[in-house]
């Protein structure tokens, strides 16, 4: 039987002095850890290049949607 780990995703606020401590720990406990800097790049290299909409398709679906009689 394999065991299966479940994960918490948690957003802490430490003073940067004791940020070094932390990673540490992390480190030696195996977890994983990003500040919000490296979540955001990550979102950031995510996304599409050509997104199916542009804003303005989106507006215009917004228009037509709350105007439509």
């Amino acid at each position: 039987m394999e065991a299966t780990t479940r994960t918490q995703s948690v957003y802490l606020n430490i003073p940067t002095t004791d940020w070094i401590l932390l990673q540490q720990l992390i480190n030696r406990f195996g977890w994983q850890s990003k500040t919000r800097e490296e979540l955001l790049d990550e979102f950031i290299q995510t996304r599409p290049l050509n997104p199916d909409l542009t804003e303005e398709d989106i507006m215009n679906e917004v228009r037509a949607a709350r105007y439509a009689r």
